[in-house]
């Protein structure tokens, strides 16, 4: 491996490109973990295999209950228990298992499994996210001192994220073309296949290229006052009630998709080629909220995404049955808008652990991503836990023939939970505090006391 300082890192806080691709790649394989846990996958345990939608909707929210245990055990196991490569790397490497196994016995079930199957092999894949998303961000954080430099990692990751999105859903377009279901077998198997085949070669390249730099050693203080100390942070606040409001946009949205294309538009064959033109403008939005947060800062950055994607999710009320090209056309629109939120919230969570450090004389970044980690996966929770409920209880039949009704219900939960959750989140940012001017001064205070 690469070692584990690098006086590069140190020196002016920039990351070659090269090695900043290589190691923002470990996301690539992610979308194909990730977009169909979201998209595809509870569709496909309850259209395709007939489980019920609310069981399928509480065992996902069960699962990641789970994680508000694990995720700051990891940060705080991670933060302590180094190896001679560092405090990161060799996470990556055993995370790598678990998530491998996890994505094979999910995504690939023999025959009609059960819903503890599907409970069980959710729990597996999601102790390997954990250990890998953790690590992965934590390492990001790391990696620079400097503060834009720090939303510039920030950006290669999501940008690498929606490439390997887009990427796998081109030969998902040609396969919804040849007549295979968006949310069958044949297409969960070919994300599963995509993120065995890639995660391993992308891990690879990140431990082994890129180094990580020398952090103070983390504060040794117990479980329950180290978690105490990061909510007492008034900043990290802010920041977890903005990414758990941020959370649920998304994830209602994603867990709605195909139902909304089959029983709003009639186009259910068209998935992918749909979700193309919204990661094209993630890819697109992303260096260009970069540049903003260069100019104006990213929590003002931050609040212009977040508003331009309220009046984007509103417009969803407008497309009527066969308005697929209208429903196209707002998905961009959203995917760019959308393509400024999660990597800003975590490149500011890096200069909260700058104030962290000077609070308590040493580095918790695992801790405090990890922290982060729950807020998002608790929005994303409570999104699917809530929206299937709900439409179980509006009556939605997820095999189609709904009313008129029921389906207004249907486009008032896909529209006004969304934006309601995303105002709260503009909310919660807009008065954050801690800028580029703050962060300098927090950096120098650290630079004084390590030497």
């Amino acid at each position: 491996m690469a070692e584990a300082t690098s006086t590069r890192y140190e020196k002016d806080g920039r990351v070659p490109g090269w090695r900043l691709a290589a190691f923002a790649s470990i996301a690539f394989p992610s979308a194909g973990m990730t977009l169909p846990l979201g998209i595809f996958l509870p569709p496909f345990y309850t259209k395709t295999l007939g489980l019920g939608l609310a069981e399928v909707g509480f065992v996902f929210m069960l699962v990641r209950a789970f994680d508000i245990i694990t995720d700051p055990l990891m940060g705080m196991v991670g933060d302590r228990y180094g190896s001679r490569w560092g405090r990161r790397r060799h996470w990556l490497v055993i995370a790598l298992p678990f998530m491998m196994l996890g994505v094979f016995m999910a995504f690939m079930p023999q025959g009609s499994p059960s819903i503890w199957y599907l409970g069980f092999w959710l729990v597996v894949l999601y102790a390997g996210t954990t250990m890998k998303t953790i690590s992965h961000q934590a390492w990001s954080a790391e990696l620079s001192s400097n503060y834009d430099q720090r939303s510039r990692i920030a950006g290669y990751n999501s940008f690498a994220g929606y490439m390997g999105s887009l990427l796998i859903l081109g030969p998902l377009a040609y396969l919804e073309y040849s007549g295979t279901p968006p949310a069958g077998r044949e297409a969960l198997t070919f994300f599963g296949t995509m993120a065995l085949v890639f995660a391993p070669i992308c891990v690879f390249m990140a431990v082994t290229l890129v180094g990580e730099r020398k952090t103070a050693p983390a504060p040794r203080i117990g479980f329950i006052d180290g978690l105490k100390v990061v909510v007492q942070n008034p900043h990290m606040r802010r920041l977890l009630l903005a990414d758990a409001a941020a959370a649920i946009p998304g994830s209602v949205m994603s867990g709605l998709f195909i139902f909304y294309q089959a029983e709003l538009l009639g186009s259910a064959q068209f998935n992918s080629l749909a979700l193309i033109g919204f990661f094209i403008a993630h890819i697109v939005g992303v260096p260009m909220w970069v540049r903003i947060a260069y100019r104006i800062g990213k929590h003002r950055t931050f609040g212009i995404s977040a508003l331009c994607f309220c009046v984007t999710t509103a417009l969803f009320f407008i497309p009527g049955y066969g308005d697929v090209g209208l429903f196209a056309a707002l998905l961009f629109a959203t995917g760019f808008t959308h393509s400024g939120l999660n990597f800003l919230l975590r490149s500011m969570a890096a200069d909260v652990v700058d104030y962290d450090n000077v609070q308590t004389g040493g580095q918790r970044t695992g801790l405090y991503f990890a922290l982060l980690a729950i807020t998002a996966k608790a929005g994303g929770a409570i999104a699917i836990g809530i929206t299937y409920p709900l439409l179980a209880l509006v009556g939605f039949d997820a095999q189609g023939g709904n009313s008129e009704d029921t389906l207004f219900s249907f486009r008032l939960i896909y529209v006004v939970v969304p934006t309601l959750a995303m105002v709260l989140a503009y909310v919660f940012i807009k008065d954050f505090k801690l800028d580029e001017k703050q962060q300098r001064e927090l950096q120098a205070q650290i630079e004084a006391r390590d030497g």
